[in-house]
């Protein structure tokens, strides 16, 4: 589908200045991005940006090299309202391209506190609007320049309606007495963190194997990154992390044999690289068992009579009284993670928002829904 209002492509310093200079306090803007997270490339990059000020979808090339500060000024502007859908990925790139969004709305937030059942945007957009979009774009690659006609459609349809379907939903969680709940939600994701992709362990090496065994793995996963960025590709392209657990678990047939099953083809015939890998393996000592990770004393919990009692006695009906007021999306959303807590002797209430601390006390003293 054709987008309805006038796309502009914006690929220099000039064109994004002028643009944010129209968007002053009172804006709402609508913002999308279209991202590589280590799928094609190494990397977690933009490769677009939309915005939409209600007049004009901006398409924003990050490639082309401008400087993205006076877009940066606007949407760290806690003046100008930043409308999104399911945004926790958007402001996590943006947090890692230097920009702290503020004022945010996120559509997705307040479709669920409205018990919508569209569990997606262009399922959202159709209930509301009762347009159909055309989502054969999903997976095209927004890395090539120029972008299809076709692409441009889809990037500014994403941003498109969202003010529209923002404004409504705001009336029917209103009118659930829910506001209070999405506006502490909305004010969290502006303390999402930039995201780590540095090479880790899975929990399971450590439990598994040995100090060795694990340190030797970490220094694999670490020449993969350096590698993978080297060429620009994704480290799975590299190699898979099986190959290297068999590499070290397997040490003296994988030195004798000298084959890289299952690693990248710029690497089998690269003797550097190769060497590299092969020094880490052969440095692997597979007699040392020795483990000093400290191991987490297990954590106590009731028994499973016990659970059982608490989930049918307090858990359950809590929660059909939620269902009942708010619908099933909307409740298990209120509710998300309680039911463990509850069930779990001494938990660790920190990361729970006032409202969740309030119903979690709730639940766990068989006490009455809180909220009028």
């Amino acid at each position: 589908m054709k987008a309805q209002h006038p796309v502009e492509w914006i690929d220099s310093d000039s064109a994004l200045s002028q643009a944010c200079s129209g968007w002053n306090e009172g804006t709402s803007l609508t913002i999308d991005t279209e991202y590589d997270s280590f799928k094609r490339s190494y990397g977690f990059k933009a490769l677009l940006i939309q915005v939409f000020d209600g007049t004009t979808v901006y398409i924003i090339d990050p490639l082309s090299g401008i400087s993205l500060q006076p877009l940066w000024n606007c949407i760290e502007d806690e003046n100008i309202q930043k409308i999104l859908y399911s945004g926790s990925e958007d402001i996590a790139l943006l947090k890692a391209m230097g920009c702290s969004i503020r004022n945010v709305f996120d559509v997705q937030i307040a479709a669920t506190l409205s018990n919508y059942a569209a569990r997606n945007l262009g399922g959202l957009i159709e209930a509301e609007t009762g347009k159909t979009l055309d989502k054969s774009q999903q997976q095209s690659d927004w890395s090539k320049r120029p972008l299809t006609d076709a692409q441009l459609s889809y990037a500014a349809n994403d941003v498109i309606f969202l003010p529209q379907i923002a404004n409504t939903l705001t009336q029917r969680v209103a009118e659930r007495g829910l506001m209070p709940i999405l506006e502490v939600e909305n004010k969290s994701l502006e303390d999402i963190e930039e995201r780590s992709h540095l090479p880790k362990l899975k929990p399971y090496h450590f439990r598994l194997h040995s100090d060795a065994f694990c340190e030797s793995l970490l220094l694999l996963l670490q020449w993969r990154d350096r590698t993978a960025k080297a060429f620009d590709v994704p480290p799975v392209h590299i190699v898979d992390l099986e190959p290297l657990e068999k590499a070290l678990q397997h040490k003296s047939d994988f030195l004798r044999s000298g084959e890289f099953h299952g690693f990248h083809y710029k690497v089998k015939k690269d003797n550097r690289l190769r060497k590299e890998v092969e020094e880490i393996v052969q440095a692997y000592d597979p007699t040392n068992l020795e483990r000093k990770r400290e191991r987490k004393p297990r954590p106590a919990s009731y028994t499973k009579e016990e659970i059982d009692q608490i989930i049918q006695s307090k858990c359950a009906p809590f929660k059909q009284i939620a269902v009942d007021r708010y619908g099933e999306l909307t409740a298990e959303y209120l509710l998300r993670g309680l039911k463990k807590l509850v069930t779990t002797p001494n938990p660790d209430l920190n990361d729970l928002k006032p409202y969740q601390q309030e119903l979690y006390t709730c639940m766990k003293e068989g006490n009455k829904w809180p909220w009028l």
